[in-house]
């Protein structure tokens, strides 16, 4: 670990910290999100016209109604009028607090009274933790920065467990003591069931450095923490790969069971993961089978993980030597939906028979979780999957529709099992899986064998259960000689009622052969049903009934979290303003998931129609590029819904293409025709009412 005295230089010098001019900003006035900051008055001790974001963010609960809007403002000085024993003094509780200058080395600030806000000027916080217990705390615009263990902040920097507190637009570095536990955020519930905590718009750098079994590192650790926001966050984690013990409760829960993440949820139902930068970098090695995930998340029910990029990165392990990497790890868990994320993995690490470098793995038992438009990069020189999904704890229903899955491993034999000698794009052990129009290429670094494991889409590794597949529209480029295979009858394991349809799937065999039949490079059980597979075009497009409702709905309506309504920011210091919002604008902004006044009810019906024309881009080559000739534009000439995730990933794969899911949006074309129309006329009136005035003007002065 780096001297502490050059780390926290370093920190404080990269942190943004305001200055004494920038006093009227007491929390960062905008982002080019259009996110506002708290904005003080010219009058000392007063705070006025609050929000927290402007119409890029609307997930913020309505809470904290009421609250004064007191400030003071607190130095080294006169830290002790306003604490007693490092906690706050009851009085000051409904106030605003201030911080201004270095705080170090002053151990915990506790806040244990209700709505309080706590900001800063030009501070900073050395070894300096907080403990926040009362709700409606809202923590912003502070520079923590932390390289020592604190034990009894339950070993976080900012240690939650009121409801509806918010973390806003803070940095906080924390190179964390050699084996120690240690959290840059840790929101406990676990014996009370908090609700609405908002991490939102911050930064935390964590480098953890626990090797031992008995040592958990998280930026951020959410325990049965409820209807919460995590939000436009940069979360880049620095960690140790580990053994791990996948049945093993740790001590923070089920999530715990990997004691290292830059992200970990236990029980969090209703969480919402949205726009984050989360980054995952290996730093060491403990013991064998070594393993990282980027998120994990375990029963954490009826979620949302929507436009993040996440990204797992192990150069630390070197070529021969076998690691486990996960980004987006799921267990346990229903109704979940992933959707519009960006998620890489990168390493030099597996070899033969052994590693992994999933960006998504799913862990039954799970229902209706449901995975689209996602972009998703993966390298390593071992096993290799993009989605991988075992029903070995219980059932797993799951919807994969319109992804860009790029996967390269090796499937070279070695180890005990061959089958576990494995590169494909989605290995699927289930009990009901929809797999839909899904664009997936697959390289396999090994030497070319006809029996090798190499394919698009799979279930090769055996478990236990009924098994029942819909594959239909996907375009498959892979190296292997199959591009579909399903097990047939195996022990326990059955699969029935099956479909195989309507793919492209270029393959070794059929690659150099023009408008060739591939329904041979399906392998499957009998009474399985394969039809109309080719290596060129389509000869069904997939329409717009093969389409769920939830992904319709999704599209045509957002995700529906929140009420669009954050007047309670400005209720926060400036009861007056009655929630009309910052600088006159209205309190129900627009937000990536819906518009004013959103129910938030996420299963609702849908007015428009997912189109089906056009459905999927054309690859030509074996080893990545894509030709997208298919695309038959539909009445709008639009893409996608948000975020088509069109832009090449960091580790270097092609990128997705906008066009191999297009949505009509005609309604929305025509409204907008519609607005706009209206807004010319108005422009048109206004000016002839000028002219009229400037000419009645004139003649009036002419009579003069």
């Amino acid at each position: 670990m780096e001297d502490s005295s050059d780390f926290k230089a370093d920190a404080l010098e990269d942190a943004p910290v305001l200055g004494m001019d920038e006093c009227d900003n007491i929390v960062s006035s905008s982002d080019e999100d259009g996110c506002i900051g708290i904005a003080s008055s010219e009058d000392e001790g007063l705070v006025e016209d609050n929000v927290l974001c402007s119409s890029s963010y609307n997930a913020l609960k309505d809470s904290n109604n009421g609250v004064s809007s007191n400030t003071y403002y607190v130095d080294a000085g006169n830290f002790n009028d306003f604490f007693n024993e490092n906690q706050l003094k009851p009085e000051y509780a409904n106030s605003t607090l201030v911080f201004n200058g270095s705080f170090e080395n002053y151990g915990i600030l506790k806040f244990y009274s209700n709505d309080t806000l706590i900001s800063s000027i030009n501070s900073s916080f050395y070894n300096t933790a907080f403990d926040l217990g009362a709700s409606g705390i809202i923590l912003s615009n502070l520079n923590i920065v932390l390289d020592e263990e604190f034990e009894d902040n339950e070993y976080a920097g900012i240690f939650i467990h009121a409801d509806n507190v918010t973390i806003y637009n803070c940095s906080l570095t924390y190179n964390c003591p050699d084996n120690v536990t240690a959290f840059g955020i840790y929101s406990d519930g676990h014996n009370d069931d908090f609700t609405g905590l908002n991490i939102v718009n911050n930064t935390i750098n964590l480098y953890g450095h626990g090797l031992g079994p008995d040592y958990y590192n998280y930026a951020i650790l959410m325990r049965n923490t409820h209807d919460s926001v995590v939000y436009g966050n940069r979360i880049y984690c620095e960690l140790p790969i580990k053994y791990i013990l996948w049945t093993f409760r740790g001590a923070y829960g089920m999530a715990s069971m990997d004691t290292v993440a830059a992200f970990a949820g236990d029980y969090c139902e209703n969480l919402t993961l949205s726009n984050n930068d989360i980054h995952t970098f290996v730093n060491s090695q403990y013991m064998n089978f070594p393993t990282l995930d980027t998120v994990i998340l375990y029963g954490c029910s009826h979620s949302l993980i929507e436009n993040n990029s996440i990204r797992c990165e192990d150069l630390f392990t070197q070529v021969g030597h076998d690691n486990y990497l996960y980004a987006l790890d799921l267990h346990n868990l229903n109704d979940v939906t992933v959707i519009g994320n960006n998620i890489s993995v990168f390493t030099n690490g597996g070899m033969p028979g052994s590693g992994t470098a999933y960006p998504i793995q799913i862990n039954g038992p799970v229902d209706h979780v449901k995975i689209a438009f996602n972009n998703l990069t993966t390298f390593n020189r071992g096993p290799n999957c993009g989605i991988y999904s075992n029903n070995y704890g219980g059932d797993t229903f799951i919807d994969i529709i319109s992804n860009f899955i790029n996967v390269t491993g090796d499937a070279t034999l070695g180890g005990a099992n061959p089958a576990y000698c494995l590169v494909t794009g989605i290995e699927v052990q289930d009990n009901g899986d929809n797999i839909l129009n899904n664009t997936i290429i697959v390289n396999n670094l090994g030497d070319y064998r006809s029996a090798a494991n190499v394919y698009g889409i799979s279930y090769v590794q055996s478990i236990g259960g009924r098994h029942t597949y819909n594959i239909q529209f996907n375009n498959i480029t892979t190296n292997g000689n199959y591009g579909v295979k399903i097990l047939g009858n195996i022990k326990d394991s059955i699969t029935y009622n099956s479909t195989i349809s309507n793919n492209i799937l270029n393959t070794h065999t059929t690659s150099s052969v023009a408008g060739a039949s591939t329904n041979d490079q399906v392998k499957r059980p009998d009474g399985t049903i394969v039809s109309n597979n080719t290596n060129g075009r389509l000869k069904n497009n997939m329409s717009e009934d093969y389409y769920p409702d939830w992904l319709k709905d999704y599209v045509r309506n957002g995700s529906g979290r929140g009420t669009g309504d954050f007047a309670w920011m400005n209720r926060f210091l400036d009861p007056s303003s009655n929630g009309t919002g910052f600088s006159g604008a209205v309190g129900n902004g627009t937000a990536p998931w819906g518009s004013g006044n959103a129910s938030g009810n996420r299963h609702g019906s849908h007015d428009g129609d997912v189109s089906g024309r056009g459905n999927n881009s054309e690859s030509s080559s074996l080893r990545g590029s894509l030709n997208s000739t298919r695309v038959s534009p539909g009445l709008s000439g639009s893409s996608l819904p948000a975020n088509p995730i069109a832009s090449p990933s960091d580790a270097g794969s092609s990128a997705a293409n906008p066009n191999a899911y297009e949505i009509d949006e005609h309604d929305n074309v025509v409204s907008k025709s519609s607005d706009y129309l209206q807004l010319g006329l108005i422009c048109i009136v206004a000016l002839l009412l000028l002219l009229v005035g400037y000419k009645r003007q004139k003649d009036k002065e002419e009579e003069e």
